[in-house]
């Protein structure tokens, strides 16, 4: 099963997500891939609330803010876990500015291949991701990160079974056939 949270900031999104891969989990193994780089005292305070949430929960933290097929490669057992991704916008922008110059030449292509392969290897996947209007008053580098980001959404969109989305003050779940 892949579902897929989406939503604007502050929206709800990772308690959403949380709910959701602790009821696909069952008893079973509980992975919170972690992609936000730490870069300030907000992103420290980001973090901090992240963990206060799932505290208890039995989630397995690992953090990579690039390369996370890489990172849940050789999990035991990961094809009986449920893998939470948290968040795919952040995993957007670390790999649009890696220095590895082979990363930035395709994000789109990047990151749907390392989510792709985590969601064929494990048994659930819960994907959190943001939405953003394009704005007129964005640098051309922020306008390229938000088209980046759309172009993985959009794909996203058609590996996910489930759909939750944040829109007008309310979420509401479609699915995928």
């Amino acid at each position: 099963m892949v579902a897929l949270v989406i939503g604007v900031p502050d929206s709800g999104k990772s308690a959403l997500a949380e709910d959701l891969a602790m009821k696909l989990s069952r008893d079973g193994k509980k992975i919170y891939l972690a992609t936000m780089e730490i870069l300030d005292d907000a992103g420290k305070k980001r973090v901090e609330k992240h963990r206060k949430l799932r505290e208890g929960k039995g989630f397995f933290t690992i953090e990579a803010p690039i390369k996370v097929l890489e990172a849940v490669e050789d999990v035991p057992d990961l094809d009986e876990s449920t893998v939470l991704i948290e968040c795919i916008s952040n995993l957007v922008g670390n790999v649009m500015h890696d220095e590895d110059p082979g990363c930035r030449g395709d994000v789109v292509g990047t990151v749907i291949s390392d989510v792709s392969g985590i969601c064929n290897r494990a048994k659930n996947v819960v994907i959190v991701t943001n939405s953003f209007a394009c704005e007129e008053g964005f640098d051309d580098e922020t306008k390229e990160y938000v088209r980046c980001l759309d172009k993985v959404n959009s794909e996203l969109r058609k590996t996910a079974g489930e759909i939750y989305e944040f829109a007008e003050g309310e979420w509401l779940k479609s699915e995928n056939n």
